[in-house]
């Protein structure tokens, strides 16, 4: 949009519950592409937990005591409304109704409740409870129709089930994460030394904000029946979730071969002490662990397209393996000997990982984001300046 006599910078409202790329990857999503637009929007968020480096203008919107998760949406949502009032556009990461661009980072409720394989009493339940009901009422306002309202799918998975769960929403694009390329590497041996890790052994990572659900039972199961050389990187989770991680390599008897981390605000260190990356996910809208395992030049073993969204941009056994059954342990063990003892196949994968991270560009997801911003802009006729 070229400038106009009066044109200003954009008042962008960002609303989400919590704010910062440790809370998970729909979090680090949203931080990103405020980091990215700050230069040229003016950008405040709304939150209410804040866990971020960025100096972004913000306001956190303590939980009020007692409520349940699904009234608390309800509470900060109108809390949001009152305080959003003066902005030009609203984008919004929550399934509520206030938003112009609604970002959608998970299964539709609806789909997930009716149409994905559950049985009639799942969904009789679903009816019957005021709690599921509040959470399809939310999400049916997001998803109507208005002027100016655009969804954004995180993936092609998820407009996908949008389409199939809501034949009429408003207009639905796709914008995916993006990642940075790290200009350059950290020497692997020194970092395994400051992490306590033996720089001779061979490391495997996952990260996940819960890696129980992202796959940790299935890597301890392929453990198994791999080499005691190979060990297991897991970053993820706060309060007893680190905890319960240890338990479960304890009860497996791996507790020497598994090294535990809670969530971190930043994982470079930990992506270059590994030699590859599983991420046996059951459900991911996108994921993206694999993408940023890539980026950092990581050999990947993921799960197929039905579990993990971006395994939709990747060519099987090209660009990273893709696993039949993320759950079966044999099969991960058998991807992960196969990089170990195939230094040319790992390479191969390294390189086409690194070239298709770098199709990944924050700045041109950001760039997505403003032309939908201008839309919003022109439609109500504000003078926005690019």
């Amino acid at each position: 949009m070229n400038p106009v006599a009066g044109s200003r910078r954009l008042r962008l409202a960002f609303v989400t519950r919590r704010f910062g790329a440790r809370f998970g990857g729909a979090e680090a999503y949203g931080e990103r592409v405020m980091a990215a637009l700050a230069d040229t929007h003016d950008v405040h968020v709304f939150c209410q937990e804040w866990d971020s480096p960025l100096a972004l203008p913000h306001t956190v919107l303590p939980r009020r005591r007692g409520l349940p998760r699904w009234l608390n949406l309800i509470d900060f949502t109108r809390r949001c409304q009152a305080l959003t009032a003066g902005f030009d556009v609203v984008h919004s990461h929550e399934n509520s109704w206030l938003g112009d661009i609604q970002v959608v980072h998970v299964m539709p409720v609806r789909y997930a409740r009716f149409q994905n394989g559950r049985s009639f009493r799942q969904k009789l339940a679903t009816v019957l409870s005021l709690r599921w009901l509040a959470y399809l009422r939310m999400e049916s306002l997001r998803y109507r129709p208005r002027p100016g309202r655009t969804l954004v799918a995180a993936s092609s998975l998820i407009a996908q089930q949008i389409d199939a769960a809501y034949p009429v929403t408003a207009p639905c694009t796709v914008i995916t994460p993006g990642v940075h390329q790290p200009e350059r590497m950290p020497d692997k041996i020194r970092v395994r030394k400051q992490l306590g890790l033996d720089p001779g052994l061979r490391y495997g990572i996952l990260i996940a904000n819960d890696p129980v659900r992202k796959g940790l039972k299935a890597v301890l199961r392929a453990m198994a029946e791999l080499p005691e050389d190979f060990h297991l990187i897991v970053v993820g989770g706060e309060g007893e979730m680190p905890q319960r991680m240890r338990d479960l390599a304890v009860a497996a008897g791996l507790s020497q071969r598994v090294h535990v981390w809670p969530g971190q605000h930043g994982v470079g260190m930990y992506y270059a002490a590994a030699d590859l990356c599983v991420f046996p996910t059951l459900g991911d809208a996108f994921g993206m662990v694999p993408l940023e395992a890539m980026a950092h030049g990581l050999p990947v073993v993921l799960s197929n397209s039905r579990y993990c969204g971006f395994t939709h941009h990747v060519q099987p056994g090209v660009d990273a393996i893709v696993l039949d059954d993320p759950q079966d342990g044999a099969e991960i063990a058998g991807a992960v000997r196969d990089i170990l003892h195939d230094d040319s196949h790992a390479q191969a994968l390294r390189r086409a990982g690194l070239a298709l991270a770098a199709s990944f560009s924050w700045t041109a997801i950001a760039q997505a984001f403003t032309v939908l911003y201008a839309e919003v802009a022109g439609k109500q006729g504000i003078p926005y300046r690019e």
